[in-house]
């Protein structure tokens, strides 16, 4: 290998690494389209007063995690794309110990953040590499990847899969 080779990678990397870094290091995007999510509550100091509202390019902008699973809402296995609920939170400064997920029908469950994977769940904003509708479950759907463990095929987390998500309030 060259050494301009060596370089290219080697700032391939480091892109990589600031990009999952920024996401991480409590940076939040600013909505700029139309608002499809809000974390407020238990926030870190830079937080806005009201939390952060987020818009699709905005949770695009993290470093995506995508799986394909079943599901017992839907038929067949789907491709799901989103955001780790871990790195939003991380990234909103989250001082809490139970993060309250909200549906655009008033529906909300607690969810341990402690309980939280790497990667699992997922804040979905897409099915099969495209946007879905309210009708749909969307535009925000928190998935799991049910079909990787065994863990993920409890009731428990069936009903932390909120779709139609609306708010996350840290608690």
């Amino acid at each position: 290998m060259t050494l301009t080779a060596y370089l290219r990678a080697g700032t391939a990397a480091l892109v990589l690494a600031l990009g999952s870094f920024s996401a991480m290091a409590g940076s939040m995007p600013e909505a700029t389209g139309e608002v499809i999510l809000i974390i407020d509550g238990a926030l870190g100091a830079d937080a806005p007063a009201g939390g952060y509202e987020l818009d699709l390019v905005g949770l695009q902008s993290f470093v995506p995690e995508e799986f394909s699973t079943s599901t017992i809402w839907t038929e067949g296995s789907m491709k799901f794309t989103g955001v780790p609920l871990r790195d939003l939170l991380t990234a909103a400064g989250a001082v809490g110990t139970t993060v309250t997920a909200e549906a655009l029908n008033g529906y909300a469950v607690d969810i341990p953040i402690a309980d939280l994977d790497d990667k699992a769940p997922i804040i979905a904003y897409f099915i099969n590499d495209e946007t879905f509708s309210r009708r749909d479950k969307g535009p925000l759907w928190v998935v799991y990847p049910y079909d990787r463990d065994e863990k993920y095929k409890s009731e428990i987390s069936f009903a932390f899969s909120i779709w139609q998500l609306q708010r996350l309030t840290v608690n």
